[in-house]
């Protein structure tokens, strides 16, 4: 591998920030009632900070939600969150924006697939998340909008019928 001699240090940080910036985690909670600890639109966004995000069971009666998560890097595998239960994940970005997770679900009437973390959308504008928390509904998914309190971000189901 060739290495510059005039700018090693930069190549080293490089090389650290490309490596330590793709890794995921993931965590089982207690489901949470409408009340997600997330940042609002007057927090400072940390571009290199962890990402935290978080599904909830909305679909309603008590229907457990089967799902599937996964990125390029990370597959979480097949679960299921029972009714108003919840599950989250944390990673850091990828340097230059280009981290997607994305996940399926399975409801009554067939399997549906969305984008549940893409950098572009999620971390731009005035609905950025650093924790993204998803109330997962029939309809679609819908983000906490920590400017209004409320699940209002919502999104149809990926048109695409497959996990990449």
């Amino acid at each position: 591998m060739f290495i510059p001699k005039r700018y090693p240090s930069l190549f080293i940080l490089i090389v650290f920030i490309a490596t330590n910036l793709s890794h995921a985690s993931t965590r089982n909670s207690i489901p949470a009632a409408n009340d997600p600890s997330s940042p609002s639109t007057k927090d400072v966004f940390k571009p290199f900070g962890k990402i935290t995000v978080e599904i909830i069971n909305d679909i309603g009666g008590t229907v457990s939600l089967p799902y599937h998560c996964k990125s390029k890097d990370n597959d979480f595998g097949d679960q299921s969150l029972q009714p108003g239960g919840s599950w989250s994940f944390s990673f850091k970005r990828q340097f230059l924006g280009r981290t997607l997770f994305y996940c399926s679900f399975v409801l009554a009437n067939g399997r549906y697939y969305f984008d549940i973390f893409r950098d572009h959308r999620d971390t731009a504008g005035d609905d950025w998340c650093q924790k993204c928390v998803w109330k997962i509904r029939p309809t679609g998914p819908c983000r906490f909008n920590g400017g209004t309190k409320q699940f209002d971000i919502c999104f149809p189901w990926n048109k695409d019928k497959s996990l990449y």
